[in-house]
């Protein structure tokens, strides 16, 4: 039976341009919950997020896998956090001092950062440096545990920079987690979202044929390659729906959160979900 469900956000679980959950999904949501099932949202974006896209439901998110992996959240409390190395985020500032189009960014206390970045040029660019609204010299000495690199540019060329960050900055792995959107997630190396899955995994004493995992982009991959259950949706990537077990529709026809009530349902009747036969 499944007990604990990881679910990938932005264009899996939620499809809407505001970036919120449906009332149809929350429900569903509530549901997996009462048959007691595990419900984690496991994503890329920070905590501070998850209030605001689950509708001020906390009940939803409380316990999260958040920065693909480097901070996990238990029933609200933070109870796991890792690190980037500030020797790797200033390697990767240094290879993009002659860059003209990209930037690192750094997140410090709720507050994203530009690294040796002209600030009007970011200002001038809000679409690609969305909520960066400063910028310092350096990488500051206080842990970072989130981190990305944003490109004024096309996704192919967000693609270009990520390959060459890959070769001269081996102890980071490089992601382009959103399909069409220029953006680099920053993790270490071999490092993903299975490790926080993992950590929800041992605290609540369970087991991998146990977990379920929904995705749709390249920063799924570590999860969807990491647990038997695994689910893409059908706008996934080609690599993600290639590495997925199983497969379920478009994420605009709500198709995690149908798969969500097959879940309570199979769990309290003691079998597996329909969708996994």
């Amino acid at each position: 039976m499944i007990k604990l469900v990881l679910s990938d956000l932005d264009s899996t679980l939620i499809w809407q341009d505001d970036h919120t959950v449906t009332p149809f999904a929350l429900d569903a949501i509530h549901r997996l919950q009462a048959a007691g099932v595990h419900f984690v949202p496991c994503t890329g974006r920070i905590y501070r997020d998850l209030p605001t896209m689950f509708a001020g439901d906390m009940s939803a998110c409380a316990t999260a896998v958040t920065s693909n992996g480097q901070l996990v959240y238990l029933d609200g409390e933070l109870v796991e956090k890792v690190p980037l190395a500030r020797e790797a985020l200033l390697a990767v500032a240094d290879e993009l001092s002659g860059v003209a189009d990209a930037y690192l960014v750094v997140e410090y206390g709720g507050e994203k950062v530009a690294v040796g970045a002209d600030l009007g040029f970011v200002l001038a660019h809000p679409d690609n440096f969305w909520h960066v609204e400063s910028a310092l010299p350096d990488v500051p000495e206080e842990p970072c545990y989130k981190a990305n690199v944003r490109v004024v540019g096309s996704f192919e060329r967000c693609q270009e920079v990520a390959a060459s960050l890959s070769r001269t900055c081996p102890s980071l792995d490089f992601v382009c987690p959103m399909p069409g959107t220029p953006h680099i997630d920053l993790t270490p190396r071999g490092f993903g979202k299975d490790h926080g899955g993992d950590f929800l995994m041992s605290r609540l004493g369970l087991t991998p044929d146990e977990v379920c995992c929904f995705g749709d982009a390249e920063n799924d991959l570590a999860v969807l390659r990491h647990y038997p259950h695994s689910v893409a949706v059908a706008n996934a990537v080609p690599a993600v729906l290639e590495a997925a077990r199983w497969h379920i529709g478009p994420a605009r026809e709500e198709s995690v959160a149908q798969a969500l009530l097959d879940i309570a349902e199979a769990t309290a009747a003691g079998r597996m979900p329909k969708f996994m036969r």
